[in-house]
């Protein structure tokens, strides 16, 4: 519950990255599926060759989400979307088995979705301002309180995860721009974001390995330790709370 929350979070927020006050509707706005309508479907023929799928089950392409309709397309090896400017960026879904939690922000800029594979998971934004843009944040990223950055946090004893790191990414008028990806520095257990300190600092939590529970579903009961990432320590890492403006 708290990953799909965190998705609505996201999705809300960053159709609101102009300035103006976040809604969180569950769904996409009218305005955005107006918008999709009147837009040109996405050419999967335009997605390039991709490598054979070694280890793939499913059989039939990855299905559509309803709320990504005339946006988007599948084959077998692709999920491709119609960009703000008429042109099609694919994702390439050679390892993906499905998708859930399929969002489309208010404005019709950002696709979102979580995606699990054979022994791999992620969490893809797709940004179709410009001529589009990909990004796997691994899990579904956080917004800054003014939106200006998404931050997400992919780390596990596994490694299953698509990210495995703590990234940080500038939203800019069009495209996501990479600001941080640090993968050091983290003791193992269960690491997560609680939430931002202003626009440059990171608040982030870990049930160390040595006292996670038993059943992993009991973690959320788990006391957690604070940790913080601050833009002024090159986000690296560090025990304790955000320092004080």
């Amino acid at each position: 519950m708290r990953g799909q929350t965190a998705g609505l979070v996201v999705v809300a927020l960053l159709g609101a990255c102009d300035g103006e006050q976040p809604a969180a509707p569950p769904e996409a706005s009218e305005s955005a599926v107006a918008s999709a309508a009147a837009t040109p479907e996405p050419d999967l023929s335009a997605c390039p060759e991709t490598e054979p799928a070694e280890f793939r089950e499913r059989t039939k392409p990855v299905p559509v989400p309803p709320v990504f309709e005339r946006l988007a397309k599948s084959d077998m090896d692709h999920l491709a979307f119609t960009t703000a400017n008429g042109s099609t960026i694919c994702v390439d879904t050679t390892w993906i088995e499905s998708i859930d939690d399929a969002e489309l922000s208010e404005d019709g800029r950002f696709a979102s979705f979580t995606w699990l594979g054979y022994e791999a998971f992620g969490h893809v934004v797709v940004d179709r301002s410009g001529q589009g843009q990909v990004v796997d944040t691994g899990n579904a990223p956080l917004p800054s309180p003014e939106g200006q950055r998404l931050a997400s946090v992919d780390l596990s004893e596994s490694g299953f995860g698509s990210l495995n790191a703590l990234a940080v990414w500038d939203v800019r008028p069009a495209g996501l721009r990479p600001v941080a990806a640090v993968s050091e520095g983290f003791p193992a257990g269960d690491w997560r974001i609680e939430g931002w300190q202003g626009e440059s600092c990171v608040r982030l939590s870990v049930v160390p390995i040595d006292r996670q529970p038993e059943d992993w579903r009991d973690m959320d009961k788990a006391p957690r330790d604070p940790w913080f990432a601050a833009e002024a320590n090159g986000w690296k890492p560090a025990a304790g709370s955000c320092p004080r403006a």
